[in-house]
């Protein structure tokens, strides 16, 4: 966890994303030593749920696309 953005530890917001739990506990571990309080880390993870949902849509759409041309 090298870089902290707006509040946002952008390891961290990684690490869910990626759903890599060791990553998790190291960068949330790293995150409390750093300060970062967790209405902070709250904010970056709503960001991840918001790129995480986009991407889920986009998806999805090429889903039901493919369906129709099957």
């Amino acid at each position: 966890m090298r870089t902290r953005v707006g509040g946002d530890d952008c390891s961290l917001a990684v690490a869910v994303s990626l759903r890599c739990d060791g990553c998790i506990t190291v960068h949330a571990n790293e995150a409390k030593k750093l300060g970062i309080t967790e209405q902070e880390l709250s904010e970056a993870l709503g960001v991840v749920v918001s790129v995480n949902a986009g991407a889920a849509f986009v998806y999805s759409t090429r889903t039901l696309d493919a369906y129709g041309e099957a």
